[in-house]
């Protein structure tokens, strides 16, 4: 009867365990959720308040503010970035999430989703300087300015 009593408790640790780190991943894809909520939102606010000021612009002096639409690309790099979070992050937890069903859970580095998406972004924000870069300062004091 003792033997039967400790399998028991092994049974239940490992049970918990499992239960642990499926809540775990729980809360890492919750993480990756909110992060995406934010990259879109904060696309969608950039990429409305682009289009409310160019049809004011538009109306008011009858041209574009910006030939290329730039915070528009950008907006829609915000949106695509989150849509690639929540992508990522339902892929790696559904992986994990078998793996810890299945009894196969091995620890194996995790693909780097988090520094990807800071990559990216990382990306995104060098191209949106030097668009405001482009547009705003050269235009300020021309390009002998820049070079001297």
């Amino acid at each position: 009867m003792v033997a039967n009593e400790d399998e028991v408790k092994v049974n239940l640790t490992n049970e918990l365990a499992k239960e642990r780190n499926r809540a775990a991943y729980d809360r890492t894809l919750m993480a990756w959720i909110r992060t995406a909520i934010s990259l879109i939102g904060f696309g969608f606010a950039i990429a409305k308040s682009y289009e409310y000021i160019q049809a004011e612009t538009l109306e008011e002096t009858g041209r574009f503010i910006d030939q290329i639409h730039a915070p528009l690309w950008f907006g829609m790099s915000f949106i695509l970035l989150g849509m690639l979070c929540i992508l990522g992050g339902v892929i790696q937890y559904a992986k994990v999430v078998k793996q810890i069903q299945t009894g196969e859970f091995t620890y194996g580095e995790p693909r780097p989703l988090a520094k990807i998406i800071a990559l990216i972004l990382l990306t995104i924000g060098v191209f949106a300087l030097i668009t405001i870069f482009q547009r705003r300062v050269m235009p300020l004091y021309g390009m002998a300015a820049y070079f001297c």
